[in-house]
């Protein structure tokens, strides 16, 4: 098999022959850059050919043509005259613009790589690392955000209960440390890796269309992970609201849970899993989309941070900062209502307890802590996207680590056993 054959899987190859034949039943009199290969609706620009190969002809960008020579008695690559320049009008592509392939030029022949098992290890390992270290580090800011939801009247505002916390003593600060850092540890291992599983697959049933497809295809992968995380989280959230509210109830994630169990059952464990998911999958949503489309705007603002590992970092710094924010205030309703579940022992489900809030303080209930959740997840997300990619990076499961390249030339070497 040739380099083409062996970088295309069956499928592909059979649908590059349709294209193909359908090429050659074309008239070879007229040739049109945009109508040899996908252009993303680029203008047609003809230009008169003798016999050739279509295959070849698909290669060449739009304005570029061939033009036969009299005085020389053979074809060469000409420009049309009309030409304004303006390649691949409508491509939504972050690369710089080959100036002599036109928008083939950003990534002529690529496709990623097909994750293996081990490649998904370390995505996970790289979640892992990134949500369990940065929701660690941030501890402090979720117990004082904690204490804003749960007891109001004693911690009205975050100045105040910044202030309060501190005079209990800072090891305060780090109350229900155990349960965030494990349970976020294997939330982010199931998340960002299944994230990463479901975007591909979504990408590829999509086909051609995948490109127009982007939005849709972040928001469903992010829904589905966010949904299977959030089974795997709720308990050692539960467990650690209840640390936080009734600081004295145990001595250890282990003595809450037990504790929880025997007092209320297993289920009280789950019980808010429905708020859960409603306050999950519309922040991961947010989170990843804006985080993406922010980034992909910020690349073509800056082609030069694309290759540059420092700059790019800085990208997922700020990109991550906006779609924190974003986050935080679509899912501070669902937040407000699970920590009204859990402060203590209730039946109050999802329903009731938003009730509740609105029964006690109105619309504004719903969305006690926002400030304070909107700096928390900002700084959150930007850290962990920074320490995401920088692990990932490490790992060698970077964007570019994960790309196949068909080295036409390569191929043809290797085939034929030198230059030809």
């Amino acid at each position: 098999a040739d380099s083409y054959s062996s970088f295309r899987d069956a499928d592909v190859s059979d649908k590059v022959k349709t294209v193909e034949a359908a090429l050659e039943r074309r008239s070879a009199s007229v040739v049109s850059g945009s109508s040899t290969g996908y252009d993303g609706g680029s203008k047609s620009f003809p230009f008169k050919v003798g016999e050739s190969s279509s295959s070849l002809l698909a290669l060449i960008p739009s304005g570029i043509g061939l033009t036969y020579i009299s005085r020389l008695q053979r074809y060469i690559l000409a420009p049309d005259e009309d030409y304004d320049g303006n390649f691949g009008e409508g491509i939504a592509s972050t690369k710089p613009l080959d100036p002599e392939f036109g928008p083939r030029g950003r990534s002529p022949i690529e496709r990623e790589r097909d994750l293996d098992l081990l490649t998904y290890l370390r995505f996970c390992a790289s979640g892992a690392i990134c949500s369990g270290g940065v929701h660690l580090a941030l501890t402090p800011l979720d117990v004082v955000k904690t204490k804003l939801q749960t007891n109001p009247s004693e911690y009205p505002d975050t100045i105040t209960a910044f202030k309060k916390v501190w005079s209990e003593g800072p090891s305060t600060f780090f109350t229900g440390w155990q349960p965030t850092f494990i349970g976020f540890f294997a939330w982010g291992s199931i998340s960002y890796s299944t994230t990463e599983v479901f975007r591909r697959y979504f990408t590829s049933l999509a086909g051609v269309d995948a490109l127009n497809l982007e939005v849709p295809i972040i928001i469903a992968s992010a829904a589905l992970a966010s949904g299977i995380g959030s089974c795997l989280i709720v308990p050692f959230e539960t467990v650690r609201i209840r640390s936080v509210s009734q600081p004295t109830f145990g001595n250890n994630i282990i003595g809450v849970a037990r504790r929880i169990i025997k007092e209320e059952g297993a289920s009280s464990l789950f019980s808010a899993l429905p708020a859960f998911l409603f306050k999950e999958i519309p922040f991961a949503c947010a989170k990843f989309t804006v985080f993406d489309l922010s980034t992909q705007y910020m690349y073509q603002l800056f082609p030069a941070a694309q290759e540059d590992l420092r700059l790019s970092l800085y990208v997922s710094l700020v990109g991550g900062a906006l779609g924190g924010i974003m986050a935080a205030l679509v899912s501070n309703p669902a937040d407000a209502t699970v920590s009204e579940m859990k402060k203590a022992k209730t039946s109050l489900g999802p329903t009731e307890a938003a009730k509740a809030l609105l029964a006690r303080g109105g619309v504004p209930a719903l969305f006690s802590g926002l400030p304070l959740r909107m700096f928390f997840y900002s700084v959150m997300i930007s850290l962990q996207f920074f320490v995401y990619d920088s692990v990932r990076f490490a790992l060698g499961i970077g964007s570019d680590d994960l790309k196949l390249y068909l080295d036409v030339l390569g191929g043809a070497l290797k085939e034929s056993g030198g230059p030809v």
